[in-house]
């Protein structure tokens, strides 16, 4: 068949195609993929499209379209999904979007996938399968293992296409994008914009990272929206979002995920996190690639906060284990007036969680939460020691594993930091000693653990960059720390 008129479809791989969806009409990007007896569809983008997809087909190839595939329920994807149901076409789309379509009272044959399916015809393999909610809470990826091709809709989109993020979630969608990263693809066909390969994930990926850890860490310092807005600075705003009003609806979007309270724990049974991160001195951009892949080798649901208000009473309910690292220090307004955001209330909670069986790891200069416990609070009750200051950035140090019978330190070595050198004061006469650091003949408590009524709480001092977080001695002492708090060590 000829495709000489076809100029906005790309043959990406035998059998495989793009289709660029024409902006000016409203239209998303799309694709064919011929199997031996009939043809999936990718999209349904507009009325007018349907009848011009039908069309294309026909110059492609003698076989009927069998099913199209919607990536996602926004508008400029789905519209012209009528003209295919009439011709008997059967539409695949995730389980909430078939859910919309049934109430809006659509007639025809619809599958809803709720996790993942495959469809095998002659020799082509075809994966749809969901990652929960990234751009939208509808998206369904359609994957050819072996061509090494995806259709993302719009959780992938490349520039000079902007992006929505009104319904997002931002912290799935950077690890579904890193998860896209790792996978055999050899092109991806995104929602808008040119199909490209890996390079767009890595463009968008760095675009969504920069916004949650700039606007997080505006969030840590407690300031409000209209303050974020006004502080943020995003290099790569000009490639994704130019425009000043598309722009803050972004940051608005992301500021209220981010403020948001943690979701309910409704499973008991699985042990959930709650991690409190960043602060001044500590922009948390190297906090969660430090701790992620812990608690995924846990295999622990984990929700991180950086709003200091959402360290309460309530939101400890159902949580199993409390990660904080960062200080006790905000500046709400600007970089010069400092405050202190520890309530009593906060202190008390705390005191509960973890006197009512709760597990704390506590993590670098979390012993900093009140005014440098000056004197004697709840919260240094707690953990059993307080802050003393520290070394410079960069001070080199020796970690001494100086228990070696303790699960904690279980298939620890010693190892040498680069770090913020903690030199805590211990107040609690029954702390259980780690670690040391070890600099010449100074020396300091690195690591300790004590009982607070029926919890558990490790204190580990090091954390102060990247690389000393994501030292192997130092991931294993994190995860066997988490674990002991827990109770299963």
């Amino acid at each position: 068949m000829s495709k000489e008129s076809l100029s906005n479809i790309t043959e990406v791989a035998s059998g495989v195609y793009f289709r660029f969806g024409d902006v000016g009409r409203g239209q998303a990007n799309g694709g064919y993929i011929v199997c031996d007896d009939y043809v999936i569809a990718v999209e349904a983008p507009s009325v007018e499209s349907t009848p011009e997809m039908f069309a294309e087909i026909k110059k492609i190839t003698d076989k009927p379209i069998k099913f199209v595939i919607i990536t996602h329920g926004h508008w400029d994807h789905e519209l012209g999904i009528d003209g295919f149901t009439k011709e008997g076409v059967t539409i695949i789309c995730h389980e909430e979007a078939r859910k919309k379509y049934a109430k809006e009272g659509k007639s025809g044959m619809f599958i809803g996938v709720t996790d993942r399916i495959g469809i095998n015809n002659g020799k082509k393999t075809i994966e749809l399968f969901t990652c929960g909610t990234n751009h939208s809470a509808t998206d369904l990826f359609t994957y050819l293992p072996d061509e090494g091709i995806i259709y993302t809709g719009d959780s992938v989109v490349s520039m000079p296409s902007t992006i929505w993020m009104g319904e997002c979630d931002i912290w799935n969608w950077i690890k579904t994008l890193h998860k896209f990263s790792k996978m055999n693809l050899k092109y991806i066909c995104t929602g808008h914009g040119p199909v490209g390969g890996k390079e767009v994930l890595a463009k968008l990926s760095k675009h969504l990272t920069l916004l949650r850890d700039e606007i997080g860490y505006q969030v840590s310092q407690g300031r409000s929206f209209e303050k974020t807005l006004e502080c943020i600075n995003i290099p790569t705003r000009a490639d994704f979002t130019p425009d000043d009003n598309q722009f803050k609806d972004h940051v608005k979007s992301i500021y209220d995920q981010l403020t948001s309270d943690p979701p309910s724990v409704k499973n008991g049974i699985i042990p959930h996190a709650l991690i409190l991160i960043g602060d001044h001195y500590h922009p948390p951009f190297y906090i969660p690639p430090s701790l992620e892949p812990v608690f995924e080798k846990i295999g622990m649901p984990i929700y991180f906060t950086y709003d200091v208000t959402k360290l309460n009473k309530e939101n400890l309910k159902g949580v199993r284990l409390l990660v904080i690292l960062r200080d006790g220090m905000i500046w709400s307004q600007n970089d010069k007036d400092m405050e202190f955001w520890m309530t009593e209330e906060q202190e008390k909670a705390i005191a509960d969680f973890v006197a009512n069986g709760g597990g704390f790891l506590s993590l670098h200069n979390s012993t900093a939460l009140k005014c440098l416990d000056e004197k004697q609070t709840t919260y240094r009750d707690v953990l059993g020691s307080s802050y003393n200051g520290h070394g410079p950035g960069d001070e080199k140090f020796d970690v001494k594993v100086v228990n070696k019978e303790h699960p904690i330190t279980a298939g620890v070595n010693d190892y040498v930091a680069v770090d913020e050198r903690h030199t805590p004061i211990i107040h609690a006469d029954d702390i259980t000693l780690l670690t040391e650091a070890v600099n010449g003949d100074q020396k300091s408590v690195n690591g300790y653990t004590r009982f607070y009524g029926k919890g558990r709480i490790c204190h580990l001092a090091n954390g102060h960059n990247l690389e000393v977080l994501t030292n192997p001695e130092m991931q294993k002492l994190m995860y066997n720390g988490a674990l002991w708090c827990l109770g299963l060590l």
